[in-house]
C-alpha cells in the first residue's frame, strides 16, 4: 500500500478506537489495518479506487469499528470491495449471523438453499421445514428458493422462506447485481434471505442491537440496494400509523426504485394485505393534499386571506411544496403575497 493510504488509515485511529470502545473493544486497530491493507492491494482496481476516493475508505474503516465486524479473512465475515467508484464495507451472511447472535436478537441462525430435486415441505413460520437432499449430488436441479431458521432466546424459532422469484426481485433492486450476484450468487441469495429474516427478529432493548441495524444498513449501501434501513423503518412506522399525508410525503421524497422496493418488502403471506393498506394510505394522502389546494383556490376566489394563512401555517415545508405544485401561477403568487404580508 502507498505511504499516503497507510498514513490516511492511521489518521482514523482515534475515531476507530472510540467507536470500538462502545462495542467493548471487540477489535484491534493494528490488526484491522493489516487486514485492510491486504484487501486493498490485492488488485490494482481496488487500490486505484482507494487512492481516488479516500473518504469512502475512511467511512468503511470506521464502519468496521462501529459494527464490530473484523476483516480477518479466516472469519469470512466482512470485506472491503470497490463499488461505484468507492470502497465499501461488504458484510457476508455469516457476518450478519454473527452480529445477530451477539446482539441477543437470536441464539443462532441457519440458512439453506432448496433445489428442484430436493424434498421440501413448509411447516409454518415457527416450525422447521422438512428438507431432505443429497449435499454431494452434482445435479440437485435448479435453485427454487431458500429459508432461514433462527432460534429465539425464548426457545422458539422463526422461519423465513423466499422463492427464487423473490430473491431475483431483490437482485434487480441491487446496483451490484453485475458483480457478486454473478460470481457468488448462492452467497448473495443466502444474505438476501437472512436480511429478510432480520426484519422479523425481536427488537431487543439491548444496545448491541444497534450493531445489527448498522450492519444491515451498511450491507444495503454496499450492494446499492434501493432503500436504506432508516427508510425501511420510517416506511413501516408510517404504514402502521394513521397519517396518510406523512405517508404520501415519504412517497414524494423517495425515488421510484426505492419506493417499489419498500412496497414489495413485506414478508411472504402478508404482502396482499399490507400492499392494500399502503395503497389506501397513499390515496388518502393524495386526496388530502388535493383538498388543501382546493381550500386555497376557494379562499382566493373570495379573498379570504385568513383561512388560507391558517391552513398554510399548519403545513410542513414539504406539504406546502406539494400543495403549491397543484396551483396555477397566479394562485401561487397570491399565496406568496399574503405569506409575505403576514
Amino acid at each position: 500500500m502507498s505511504k499516503e493510504l497507510t498514513a490516511f488509515i492511521e489518521r482514523q485511529k482515534d475515531n476507530f478506537i472510540a467507536l470500538n470502545a462502545a462495542n467493548d473493544d471487540l477489535l484491534s486497530f493494528e490488526k484491522e489495518c493489516i487486514f485492510a491493507s491486504q484487501q486493498i492491494v490485492k488488485n490494482d482496481f481496488t487500490f486505484k479506487i482507494a487512492q481516488a476516493n479516500s473518504k469512502s475508505l475512511e467511512s468503511a474503516i470506521l464502519n468496521i469499528a462501529a459494527i464490530g465486524i473484523s476483516l480477518n479473512p479466516a472469519s469470512q465475515h466482512a470485506y472491503l470491495v470497490p463499488r461505484s467508484g468507492a470502497i465499501c464495507l461488504d458484510i457476508s451472511y455469516q457476518g450478519l449471523k454473527k452480529i445477530a447472535t451477539d446482539s441477543g436478537a437470536i441464539e443462532w441462525a441457519k440458512v439453506e438453499l432448496v433445489y428442484d430435486n430436493d424434498e421440501f415441505k413448509w411447516n409454518g413460520p415457527t416450525e422447521s421445514p422438512s428438507h431432505s437432499a443429497d449435499p454431494f449430488s452434482e445435479d440437485r436441479g435448479k435453485l427454487k428458493g431458500g429459508y432461514c431458521i433462527a432460534k429465539l432466546p425464548c426457545g422458539g424459532a422463526m422461519i423465513e422462506v423466499m422463492s427464487i422469484d423473490e430473491i431475483n426481485k431483490v437482485r434487480e433492486t441491487s446496483k451490484a447485481k453485475n458483480g457478486p450476484w454473478v460470481n457468488w450468487f448462492d452467497e448473495m441469495a443466502k444474505k438476501t434471505i437472512i436480511k429478510r429474516a432480520f426484519k422479523q427478529w425481536p427488537q431487543t432493548p439491548n444496545c448491541k442491537r444497534d450493531r445489527l441495524d448498522k450492519a444491515v444498513e451498511v450491507s444495503h449501501q454496499a450492494e446499492g440496494t434501493a432503500y436504506t434501513l432508516e427508510q425501511y423503518k420510517e416506511y413501516m412506522q408510517l404504514h402502521a400509523g394513521s397519517d396518510p399525508v406523512a405517508f404520501y410525503m415519504m412517497r414524494l421524497r423517495t425515488d421510484e426504485e426505492g419506493w417499489n422496493a419498500l412496497y414489495n418488502s413485506f414478508a411472504k403471506g402478508e404482502k396482499v394485505k399490507n400492499k392494500a393498506i399502503a395503497d389506501e394510505l397513499e390515496r388518502e394522502g393524495i386526496e388530502t393534499i388535493n383538498g388543501y389546494a382546493g381550500i386555497i383556490i376557494e379562499s382566493m376566489g373570495v379573498n379570504d386571506e385568513s383561512s388560507a394563512l391558517e391552513l398554510i401555517s399548519e403545513l410542513t415545508e414539504q406539504e406546502y411544496s406539494a400543495v403549491t405544485n397543484l396551483l396555477q401561477p397566479q394562485e401561487i403568487q397570491w399565496v406568496e403575497s399574503i405569506k409575505e404580508a403576514a
